[in-house]
């Protein structure tokens, strides 16, 4: 286990996007993309909401090599020090052993409540769908977190549209509005989080100390 020292922490992002990429060669189009607009997007938001933090970044995005190792000091730094682990939900990601490990760096982390109203059992961990994954077996620790959904919407129909066909279908298919408003209830999850909860600093020495958690026991 490696120490965490006070400037890296204050270079901790607040949140931490994990995402299965294309292999090598296949890492470019709207799959892509959509990755990179979802997180711009979000860090727009989550930066109005918190307002600025000298030498704090509104989330990460891992965007090194495609599909090989891609497991650099910047990574583990960053999923040790985050204050709350976005995965984007699909088959790809649940078949990824990087990120079943980056999933397990994040929750071997302690979570201490910074108010007495804080419930005891958050995770900090927010499932967002990414897109639908029908046939495929979820793996325990996704069974055991309930996945964002956004609430409080204009229309009813627009969580109805994210449930069925994840933030990957609501681009796809041009249902801007939809989008928007996912995007900005995730930014609100995960502020309301950061203002609740302190995720204590974790960062291993090197990938040979994670597991992948997605190849346990099958749903």
């Amino acid at each position: 286990m490696s120490t965490v020292d006070a400037p890296s922490r204050m270079r901790a992002p607040l949140f931490f996007i994990s995402y299965s990429r294309a292999p090598v060669g296949r890492a470019t189009g709207k799959p892509a993309e959509y990755v990179s607009r979802f997180f711009e997007d979000l860090s727009v938001h989550v930066s109005e909401l918190v307002g600025p933090v000298t030498g704090v970044d509104a989330g990460f995005l891992d965007s090194s090599i495609a599909g090989g190792e891609r497991w650099s000091p910047e990574l583990l730094q960053a999923a040790g020090t985050c204050q709350v682990f976005v995965p984007l939900v699909s088959s790809a990601l649940l078949g990824s052993d990087w990120c079943g490990r980056e999933w397990d760096a994040f929750s071997r982390r302690t979570i201490v409540p910074r108010h007495s109203s804080a419930s005891p059992h958050e995770t900090a961990i927010v499932p967002v769908t990414w897109s639908p994954t029908n046939g495929t077996a979820l793996p325990r620790v996704l069974r055991d977190i309930q996945r964002f959904t956004p609430t409080a919407v204009p229309d009813p129909d627009i969580a109805v549209h994210y449930q069925r066909d994840g933030v990957y279908g609501l681009l796809t298919m041009q249902w801007e509005n939809a989008y928007r408003a996912v995007v900005w209830r995730l930014a609100q999850r995960i502020v309301a989080i950061h203002r609740s909860y302190l995720v204590e600093p974790w960062v291993p020495a090197s990938v040979d100390e994670l597991c992948n958690r997605f190849a346990e026991e099958p749903g």
